[in-house]
């Protein structure tokens, strides 16, 4: 379950672009995930989520442009970013550079909240000079998908202690201003303090095949996708791309496309009163029985337990 900030008035949802086919393993740009943002026109998205409330106690695999913050609250979370493991524990957090495939499951406490901002850096490029030196050394550095922060590294404490104030500053008047602003002081320390990162300009093309192949399910979900048409996404072979989900994230092809589907579902459940045949048609489901029956085993509940559910928690919340 996430819990908005009811302070902010949320922008409405624009239908995704067709994404862009190109030859080889060249990142398709419009393949990732399109964030609907909290404030209107300024880059900012805010959540809190409870992660064992959550269908399978794990957000869905996903990438987009926008820069990530995680600030782990309760419990310790487990982040899959870029193939690698990474464990936060309560008060520290973790930066995830754009366009990085990641994951967040929950750990073994009984419950794991963790505070999520994603933020697009663009809104800081008013100048050329700018995002060339300041930006872009960061966001096109592939050396650096991923940084952990601990508050035992004072500079590291700074920025945890910065994303603790930004829910505050979504009731001012002055929300754009306030939270453009704490995200400059963040990125000024990232810059500042990251140098030991040594530049890497070129993108590993095991990561922009996936980044592709994690695209093409996210934008065709509703349709019928098979192994092949994922696999030719990344420019791979069926067995190549087998071995990519499974090596960097521990599912299959498939089993992502299904997971994916059902997470769609999950949020139509919760955020529309279109019946449960119309949602699973919707998701890509040829079949409203074999649906129910897949997210039962997914969520531990029915379509119509958890939208009866998770309406009445949202109403509390």
């Amino acid at each position: 379950m996430e819990t908005p900030l009811r302070t902010v008035k949320p922008v409405s949802k624009t239908p995704c672009k067709e994404p862009v086919m190109r030859k080889g393993n060249e990142l398709k740009e419009n393949y990732g995930t399109q964030t609907v943002y909290d404030i209107d026109d300024f880059p900012v998205y805010l959540r809190l989520k409870n992660l064992h409330r959550i269908p399978g106690q794990a957000t869905t695999l996903h990438w987009h442009e926008d820069v990530e913050y995680i600030l782990a609250i309760k419990g310790t979370v487990k982040c899959h970013v870029d193939g690698q493991a990474i464990f936060i524990k309560a008060g520290e957090g973790l930066f995830i550079n754009a366009r990085q495939p990641h994951v967040f499951c929950a750990g073994d406490e009984k419950e794991n909240l963790i505070q999520l901002v994603q933020i697009l850096p663009s809104y800081m490029e008013a100048l050329p000079a700018v995002k060339e030196k300041y930006i872009d050394k960061i966001t096109e550095n592939a050396a650096m998908p991923w940084l952990h922060l601990k508050p035992e590294t004072l500079w590291q404490k700074e920025i945890l202690l910065v994303l603790k104030t930004l829910p505050d500053w979504y009731a001012s008047p002055a929300a754009p201003l306030r939270i453009a602003s704490a995200f400059s002081e963040i990125w000024a320390l990232l810059y500042e303090n990251t140098g030991n990162y040594a530049w890497k300009a070129e993108e590993d093309q095991e990561r922009v095949i996936m980044q592709n192949m994690i695209g093409l399910i996210q934008h065709s979900y509703k349709t019928k996708l098979t192994l092949q048409d994922i696999a030719d996404a990344g420019g791979v072979s069926i067995s190549k791309c087998c071995s990519l989900f499974s090596s960097s994230y521990q599912t299959t092809p498939i089993n992502y496309l299904l997971e994916y589907r059902l997470s769609e579902s999950a949020f139509l459940l919760r955020n529309t009163t279109d019946t449960v045949t119309d949602i699973a048609l919707s998701c890509g489901f040829s079949d409203s029985n074999y649906f129910t029956r897949r997210f039962r085993q997914w969520s531990g509940r029915t379509p119509t337990r958890y939208r009866k559910e998770e309406t009445a928690q949202t109403a509390l919340s």
